[in-house]
């Protein structure tokens, strides 16, 4: 059973599982912390308690010994966790912190050394992974639910007018094209084969050579 119970309990994140020094965990971000897992008998390894957070949505994604892991509604923040500890490691195991550019929805992605978020109202961000430092922040048109996508040196933006907007991967924000499909999108893209498949509301796209 959770440990922490916050006036709100419902969330939707899909947990994630990593190894570390051998051991599997199941990360799990839930309403007031994320904990990680031992699927051998659900006893929780360690915790993070975040407060009110709710409604958790974005998976957690897991790069340089970290877990990041966004903390829901009402206000997002954005958690880097070592994901080496033990109980409750709420004072001693999160690297950084931020709120502002922190999703309600989207899930982030990490490219080498850098972390890319959106958060639901447009604001992009690609932060340094380890530390937290804002190597740029740029307001993107529109609304945002779907998680960006990271293929080929280039970060996938879509957001639910149906405009996507793709950027380098890369500490300078470079925009390199603006697609429109004129329709409501609040899927995620999907990959296979070097092919997108995009759903809009009224179609499924795939588009590849």
């Amino acid at each position: 059973p959770r440990t922490v119970t916050p006036r709100q309990t419902f969330s939707f994140a899909t947990p994630l599982v990593i190894t570390v020094n051998g051991q599997t965990q199941i990360i799990s971000p839930g309403s007031g912390a994320v904990s990680a897992l031992d699927p051998k008998d659900g006893r929780e390894i360690w915790r993070v308690r975040y407060g009110s957070g709710y409604s958790v949505v974005p998976r957690p994604v897991f790069a340089h010994g970290l877990i990041f892991v966004a903390t829901g509604y009402g206000r997002a923040d954005l958690l880097a966790i070592r994901a080496d500890g033990e109980g409750d490691v709420t004072e001693t195991h999160v690297e950084w912190r931020v709120t502002k550019g922190a999703p309600l929805t989207p899930s982030v992605v990490v490219v080498g050394d850098e972390l890319y978020a959106v958060a639901d109202i447009g604001l992009a961000t690609c932060f340094d992974a380890r530390t937290g430092k804002v190597h740029w922040q740029e307001r993107l048109e529109g609304n945002y639910s779907a998680s960006p996508l990271a293929a080929e040196g280039r970060i996938y933006f879509q957001n639910e007018n149906g405009t996507g907007t793709v950027v380098k991967a890369s500490r300078e924000f470079v925009k390199l094209a603006t697609n429109k499909f004129e329709e409501r999108t609040l899927a995620s893209y999907a990959a296979i084969d070097g092919a997108l498949f995009i759903r809009t509301a009224e179609h499924l796209y795939r588009i590849g050579k």
